[in-house]
């Protein structure tokens, strides 16, 4: 086994095996050989100790072996997971020395921040993934672009959406952090993704606005990402049946009940063709909030 192989077991294998995943990445730390590799590595290390187990010390502690393995010039990637390692093991000083390592490239500080931002927001602390979340996206908006956070935004925007969306209690906080991630990760899609991103963030955009209790809205983001499938002319036939769903909750909201069951419909005709049980399953619980 090599370390690709590794790291793609454990990002398939640790939602129902966590702490399976965390003892093959004790085992095989030894795997790392380059700065690429060891990147890889730490940032699985601080999802599945860090944040699924709160083993932030052991978090670390792999990530200080991986970058010992990485070489003389590990770069910025592996500089990145470690300074989020060292920060949320509370090693500030560490941490700032890891930070120092990537000179003057601000865009990669600033997705040190963001994984933090994201690793709060995976332990609720929500106080603090809003004020670190923010304070990279203030960042964020100075930097010209094509800089190197841009796909970190996106990615951290979208999945601290999620996390407030599937998990956060309703607040004026989580609601304002949800609805800004939401945003920020069709901004930065728009700008780095595929359609399928941006249809996928206009998706979430809508969920979120259902969440909200702003049906308009939600109902003209649905719209939009399902101009967007019909559009590029491409098969995204469980996208498109989540989406009419997520439509018809928007619909149901506005007491426009013909619109809703041809959504419904639609997303049925769709499903039918759905495989697996895990698929279904979810399918089944959209449909049951769209009714």
């Amino acid at each position: 086994m090599d370390i690709d192989a590794l790291v793609n077991a454990g990002w398939a294998e640790h939602p129902q095996d966590p702490d399976g995943v965390a003892a093959r990445l004790e085992e095989g730390v030894a795997l790392v050989e380059d700065g690429a590799g060891a990147a890889k590595y730490m940032n699985l290390v601080n999802h599945v100790l860090g944040d699924h187990l709160g083993r932030r010390a052991d978090a670390a502690r792999l990530c200080e072996a991986a970058m010992h393995r990485a070489g003389a010039e590990p770069g910025p990637g592996a500089h990145v997971h470690l300074a989020v390692a060292r920060t949320m093991a509370d090693d500030a000083e560490g941490a700032e020395a890891a930070i120092r390592a990537l000179g003057d490239d601000e865009g990669q500080r600033v997705r040190v921040g963001l994984l933090v931002a994201q690793c709060h927001a995976h332990a609720r602390a929500w106080e603090d993934a809003a004020r670190i979340y923010e304070e990279q996206l203030a960042i964020g908006e100075t930097l010209p672009e094509g800089h190197g956070a841009e796909r970190s935004f996106a990615i951290v925007s979208n999945n601290i959406a999620s996390e407030v969306l599937n998990e956060g209690p309703r607040t004026a906080q989580t609601d304002a952090l949800m609805e800004r991630a939401a945003h920020a990760a069709g901004l930065y899609w728009r700008r780095i993704g595929t359609w399928v991103n941006d249809e996928r963030a206009d998706y979430l955009l809508a969920l979120v606005h259902n969440r909200l209790e702003r049906p308009a809205e939600a109902l003209a983001f649905a719209d939009r990402a399902l101009a967007t499938i019909a559009e590029a002319d491409g098969e995204e036939p469980v996208d498109e049946a989540f989406v009419h769903l997520a439509r018809a909750a928007a619909c149901r909201a506005l007491d426009r009940a013909d619109d809703q069951e041809a959504s419904i419909a639609h997303a049925q005709r769709l499903a039918e063709a759905f495989e697996g049980d895990g698929l279904q399953a979810w399918f089944q619980e959209e449909l049951a909030k769209a009714r």
